[in-house]
């Protein structure tokens, strides 16, 4: 059934639309995002949505989304509020930051590189997602193979980076129970989640799946827990970024509901099979899917450059 995008301004597939949401829907639950990461980059390359409206349109939806992961995570007590809000208060910030960008990238509008003339949002946006998806991909796929070969810890991660992070000593400092996480610079915190929100507001995503790998190896927050917190704060900057795209035009309403109508549910099975798995695999899974997104994206963008 084809409907015409008001916002968007182009003719799509609704009955697809439903089920690309509910694969965001499960992943949501699954891995603690809202699931911008893949749902940008395919309603862009799969649906011709301009980048803008994908980005302001993937964050309205992802507040649905996220919601219904929330509700599940929460009967499984997967999350840490008092570490959720101390990031939602920051997150904020960020996507602003994050949204401006985008308003400035528009602004720039084409630019000539290999000798062709791209669009400056479509150019940096998708060079953004292949190096942040390798890097998320990478660090998250050698770790997990690893911990897959060792007894299981629960979840919790020893990284190095995290020995390193809690020896810094800046005051204020706080103790989050719930994770595991005692005596660590609030200023810590604040730099992640301000991060965090900015790449929310700039690619479309709700942040998690960003905020998760920096629970679980930057913090060492346990990863069903860092799932469930992820989540939660991904609510919130989704209805953040939702907020500041509509106010400037990059978001279809009509494309959002329909995307919602697919993840809504499906995120509810998503949380249950953090339940069924060790945490290295949720781990190892979630650095397949990045790999995989970061591929599609790299060959859309090569593509556009006719370089296969």
């Amino acid at each position: 059934m084809e409907v015409l995008l008001p916002v968007a301004g182009v003719e799509v597939n609704v009955l697809l639309l439903v089920l690309l949401g509910a694969v965001i829907g499960f992943m949501s639950g699954m891995f603690g995002v809202g699931g911008g990461f893949l749902l940008t980059p395919a309603m862009y390359i799969f649906f011709h949505i301009p980048y803008e409206v994908a980005i302001g349109s993937s964050l309205a939806q992802m507040i649905g989304t996220s919601a219904s992961g929330v509700f599940r995570h929460r009967k499984l007590g997967n999350i840490d509020y008092k570490l959720g809000l101390v990031l939602v208060c920051v997150v904020a910030f960020g996507v602003e930051t994050g949204a401006r960008i985008v308003e400035l990238l528009e602004r720039v509008g084409t630019i000539h590189v290999f000798s062709r003339q791209i669009e400056a949002i479509d150019f940096y946006v998708s060079l953004a997602y292949i190096v942040l998806l390798a890097a998320v991909g990478t660090s998250m796929f050698v770790e997990s193979r690893k911990a897959l070969k060792r007894p299981a810890r629960a979840g919790k991660v020893d990284s190095a980076f995290a020995r390193h992070i809690k020896k810094i000593k800046i005051p204020p400092l706080v103790s989050f129970p719930k994770s595991g996480v005692h005596d660590v610079s609030v200023w810590v915190i604040v730099g992640i989640a301000f991060c965090v929100g900015t790449l929310s507001g700039l690619l479309g995503v709700g942040g998690g799946f960003v905020m998760v790998p920096a629970l679980i190896y930057l913090i060492g927050v346990p990863t069903t827990v860092a799932v469930g917190t992820g989540l939660f704060q991904t609510m919130f900057a989704s209805l953040f970024g939702t907020i500041s795209h509509y106010q400037k035009g990059n978001v279809d309403l009509t494309l959002a509901a329909a995307i919602l109508a697919g993840s809504v549910v499906a995120a509810q099975f998503g949380a249950i099979a953090t339940k069924k798995l060790r945490g290295a695999n949720i781990r190892w899974a979630f650095s397949l899917v990045t790999y995989l997104t970061a591929v599609v994206v790299l060959g859309k963008l090569l593509h556009t450059f006719e370089l296969f």
